[in-house]
């Protein structure tokens, strides 16, 4: 009973305070929207983890995911990121640098969030950069490596 009394009374407040009647606000906000996820559960690597790319505003796009098993260095400094044509990680259409830490073996990462601010997932996942150059990323591969070495690559798909 004190919830609801405590509940009753900022509703009160908030209403008499802006002069404004008391709004309920359980509107889903807009931002971020799911665009496309990279699952390395899904693909035939040493890898184990899942990234996702969601649209913020703004023309954000965030890179957040987690890499479980399959790092085999604790230098964070060795791994790349790399959006690619191609599954065997040739034909770059993007370089990402993740900060992050990996953790002893097994070889999991910390989370990993990466704003990139001048690109834009549209709903088709296109990716428009700053000179407004389209470049489709929707089954392409979110590649990883180890120095030079592929540790794997996950296809970008978009999450229905």
């Amino acid at each position: 009973m004190g919830i609801s009394l405590v509940t009753v009374s900022f509703v009160f407040l908030f209403s008499s305070s802006t002069g404004a009647p008391a709004q309920t606000f359980r509107k889903r906000a807009p931002w971020p929207q799911l665009v496309a996820r990279a699952s390395y559960r899904l693909s035939d690597t040493s890898l184990f983890g899942e990234f996702t790319f969601s649209q913020l505003p703004e023309q954000i796009t965030r890179l957040l995911g987690q890499i479980n098993v399959g790092f085999d260095s604790t230098d964070a400094t060795v791994y790349k990121f790399l959006i690619t044509a191609n599954q065997d990680g040739t034909n770059v259409i993007r370089i990402l640098n993740p900060k992050f830490t990996v953790n002893a073996p097994p070889g999991g990462s910390s989370a990993i969030q990466l704003d990139i601010p001048d690109i834009a997932l549209q709903p088709n996942l296109t990716i428009f950069n700053a000179t407004s150059v389209a470049t489709d990323v929707h089954n392409q591969f979110l590649s990883i490596f180890n120095r030079d070495t592929l540790l794997g690559s996950a296809q970008i798909l978009i999450v229905p």
